[in-house]
């Protein structure tokens, strides 16, 4: 049973009454169960108070239930043990006050011996207090919530504390609370190891643990007539000479954060939930998460150990708000060391976590030095990360932190460092990079570049994982709420919604980047026909993959094959020569791998790996002669509307600048308002026989032209020339508005997802079939979607196959919607979106390139539209 009550001095008087009391779902949170709402904030606090001092008004829940003690424990410890509480947690058993815990993300345990009753039912109180002076140190960029959001048990242990250590040569210790015997068992469930808890022994040629082969043995302890048992591992963690060694090899990290969210059950996350984040992490290449930024469910970490994915484990430690006051406040030390302390004794005997982390934007102080003698004297087997060690000096910080683990870092920043000579061991993970709000994650694979060059740089963790959007539902469509949407002041707006998956964990576009760049397989072409397959791999050989070519001529299967057995060690190389046919057009042959067998996180057949390269191509003549039109009824084909007119505007992604955020301003996007390019007025100038002059004052002329060819096509020329000081626009193409019904979209060109010039690698070239709804990519809160560079042509067609062909000459980026750029420009939910009956087709020469300016580096030079003049040109032809 639960109530709720405004101030704590309620809750004696609340809990002493008999009405008023409502059936909650425990795991749960009250903000996310109808009682009060979440509040989102980034960096601020959600309320003025200074620490350690909270709000007078501090919404108070009492959860309350009768509970009996299992018949055989009258001799037994009795202890009552709650996995997390958010807020200040205060426990009653029988009325009488037994303890509290602040820590809201390890477990607390009390021991209720001396006040059950075995004969009789018992009760049990849990008051939480929303807010405490802990809340100060729980400041992470997430929803502020309220409740009991993991799972409470009632357990009678002897062996209530195990301590496993294994080295990768086998040498392994057990420790225990008690006496009693060890006993080990590998995955057919023999027992390879015996030994008294205290002691230790070795087994022979052990299965290493790691991500890419997480081999686990079974550890168990008996003492007094009972058993316990918990998986654990063989492997060595290690720092040397600028570099992190999993069992004495270098690892490159394809790493996520990821906080615990779910769209209807906020922080009280499922066992399903997480069973789906681990097996799409895997199934796109994904090899590591940092619990960002507080330890996960213990459950997270089973997962981790069985699927294969390392962990940065971290303390529940964020003090954004007063960065850089806490950390050297004594009256927190105690709070540094015991939520590290915490941390580490209940995940000690995961293989899986290879850092321990102090926490997250905490400044850097005494406090965390504190923490960090206390665990390297706990845990010399593994090392330490801390980004605020190094926030301001990437040579300091080494009593906090091994490894130099900065936040947004530009690529030219951190290749600098790798090509610096020094005597600092530690190697550049980044622990936050490629921030995902919205579109977004442009320049990836340039980070990617710059890890596969250098030794010293070896990956890091995008952030992040998952949109905190809450789900909601206006007019009978759902969508995701973000900050503000719940009235609370202040808030970060959308700035939660910056995840590679939507909260129903869909992946966005941009995990296909991550799984193409981290992809286990590299294929390179060679003289002669003979390709060289690469194993990436550190630890397993690609006979577990299969492997598959096709060989394509301007989209169209001419030839494919099956590859040879893949028996390639780790980090070694297969040749193969294939016999491909010569022949005319774009030619293209694409290699794809697959498991052979099923794993725990996918079937057998999954793609684990593509990649395409082109071939030396005879290209078929086009065009032929031109005459000039013209311009009066008839020369665009009917089912044009309106156009083609110059755009220079796109809806603002995130990294634009969209405002929605208070905290925070990013981007070109109010430059660009400045020009007026989000309200162009075009003025004709000239007009004459086949050309026509349009002019946007103070900020652009574009001539169009407009041939016809002896093929029957419309040619059309263009000419773009900006004004003097109008650089680094969103777009440079024109806008084609075209007659309902041409739903089904056919292309040959890059696909088969969105694309753009600084997010592109993930695609091939080939021809590809939608439709103009299914381009609309719904982002929370609505932006340009829907990109496709490099375009050679495409279709648009009524059901009966009537409608407009277009042919880039050679290539040219197209979107296809039903929601103009003003539309998206204008919404700030998706459920506020109407599709228009028409098709708006732009076609871009160019788009400047995504970045990640929300937080992080803007778009690369190389990725923005920097000239004066651009010229580009296509043909139209009615089917």
């Amino acid at each position: 049973m639960f109530r709720l009550t405004p101030r704590p001095e309620d809750a004696a008087r609340a809990l002493a009454r008999t009405t008023g009391w409502s059936e909650v779902e425990v795991p749960g949170l009250w903000t996310m169960q109808g009682f009060s709402t979440p509040r989102y904030t980034n960096v601020v606090m959600p309320f003025d108070d200074p620490p350690p001092d909270v709000p007078e008004e501090n919404e108070t829940g009492i959860y309350w239930r009768t509970f009996t003690v299992p018949r055989g424990w009258r001799s037994r410890p009795v202890v009552l043990e709650f996995g997390g509480s958010e807020g200040m947690l205060c426990v009653l058993v029988n009325g009488e006050p037994v303890g509290l815990a602040k820590d809201a993300r390890t477990p607390a345990a009390f021991d209720i011996s001396d006040l059950v009753d075995h004969r009789a039912t018992n009760e049990v109180a849990a008051v939480v207090v929303r807010w405490s002076d802990a809340s100060f140190v729980e400041d992470q960029d997430q929803w502020w919530h309220a409740g009991l959001p993991r799972s409470i048990r009632l357990v009678s242990p002897s062996v209530s504390d195990v301590d496993w250590r294994g080295a990768a040569n086998g040498e392994f210790e057990v420790d225990a609370n008690v006496e009693g015997e060890a006993r080990l068992r590998d995955a057919a469930g023999r027992v390879v190891a015996r030994t008294p808890v205290g002691g230790g022994g070795r087994v022979r040629n052990p299965q290493l643990w790691s991500a890419e082969t997480p081999s686990l043995y079974t550890l168990e302890v008996e003492a007094d007539g009972e058993t316990v048992s918990c998986e654990v591992g063989f492997r060595s963690v290690e720092i040397r000479e600028r570099q992190l060694l999993v069992n004495g090899k270098p690892v490159l990290i394809a790493g996520v954060n990821r906080h615990e969210h779910d769209d209807l059950r906020g922080r009280a996350v499922t066992r399903a939930s997480m069973e789906t984040d681990a097996r799409t992490m895997k199934r796109f290449n994904v090899n590591a998460g940092r619990t960002s930024q507080y330890p996960d469910d213990p459950y997270w970490l089973e997962l981790c150990d069985r699927y294969g994915l390392y962990v940065v484990d971290e303390a529940n430690i964020e003090s954004h708000a007063y960065y850089d006051d806490l950390c050297h406040d004594p009256a927190y030390r105690a709070q540094w060391v015991e939520r590290v302390a915490n941390m580490v004794e209940r995940d000690k005997n995961h293989p899986s976590v290879i850092f321990w982390s102090l926490g997250n934007e905490s400044g850097y102080g005494p406090n965390h030095d504190a923490a960090a003698g206390w665990v390297r004297a706990r845990d010399p087997t593994r090392p330490l990360h801390y980004e605020g060690a190094i926030a301001l000096d990437w040579t300091g910080g080494r009593t906090a932190t091994d490894v130099v683990c900065p936040m947004y870092a530009d690529v030219e920043s951190i290749e600098h460092w790798a090509e610096t000579k020094t005597d600092d061991p530690r190697p550049l993970i980044l622990c936050e990079y490629s921030h995902a709000m919205g579109n977004s994650n442009g320049g990836l694979s340039d980070y990617w570049s710059a890890f596969r060059r250098h030794d010293a740089l070896q990956g890091g963790y995008v952030w992040e994982w998952v949109d905190h959007g809450i789900r909601a539902e206006a007019d009978g469509v759902e969508y995701w709420v973000y900050g503000g949407d719940f009235g609370e002041r202040p808030h970060d707006g959308n700035f939660c919604a910056d995840g590679m998956v939507w909260p129903d964990r869909t992946p966005h576009p941009a995990l296909h980047e991550l799984k193409f760049l981290a992809q286990p397989v590299e294929v390179e072409a060679r003289a002669g026909g003979q390709f060289r397959i690469h194993n990436r791999q550190h630890f397993a050989a690609l006979d577990r993959y299969r492997g598959e070519w096709t060989l394509e001529a301007d989209g169209r299967r001419v030839a494919a094959g099956r590859l040879p057995p893949m028996r390639v060690a780790p980090g070694g190389s297969l040749v193969v020569t294939l016999d491909l046919p010569a022949g005319d057009g774009e030619r293209f042959v694409t290699f794809r791998f697959f498991l052979r067998a099923a794993t725990e996180w996918a079937d057998a057949g999954h793609e684990v790996a593509v990649q395409q390269l082109p071939l030396p191509s005879r290209g078929r003549r086009v065009g032929g002669s031109a005459q000039r039109l013209d311009l009066g009824d008839g020369v665009l084909p009917g089912l044009v509307l309106d156009g083609p007119r110059l755009q220079l505007w796109r809806a603002p992604t995130d990294n634009d600048g969209l405002p929605l955020v208070e905290t925070r301003a990013a981007g070109p996007l109010e430059h660009w308002r400045e020009l007026g390019l989000d309200r162009l007025e075009l003025e004709l100038v000239s007009s004459s026989r086949g050309e026509l002059v349009h002019r946007a004052r103070g900020v652009a002329t574009h001539t169009h032209r407009y041939r016809r060819l002896s093929s029957g096509e419309i040619l059309v020329e263009n000419v773009v020339e900006l004004a003097r000081g109008v650089r680094d626009v969103p777009r440079v193409g024109v806008l084609l508005t075209l007659r309902p019904g041409l739903e089904h979209l056919e292309w040959y060109g890059p696909g088969p997802w969105e694309a753009y010039a600084d997010r592109l690698a993930s695609t091939v070239v080939g021809r590809f079939e939608s439709t103009v709804g299914e381009q609309y990519v719904p982002y929370i809160n609505p932006q340009e979607h829907g990109h496709h560079p490099g375009t050679r042509w495409l279709r648009l067609t009524d059901s009966r196959g009537r409608g407009l062909e277009v042919r880039g000459l050679p290539a040219i980026g197209f979107g296809a919607s039903h929601f103009t750029a003003a539309d998206l420009t204008a919404a700030r939910h998706t459920f506020e979106l109407a599709p228009r009956p028409e098709v708006f087709l732009s076609l871009d020469l160019a788009q400047r390139g995504l970045g990640t300016a929300s937080c992080g580096p803007d778009t690369g030079r190389q990725y923005r539209l920097l000239e004066g003049r651009y010229e580009f040109s296509f043909a139209l032809r009615e089917l």
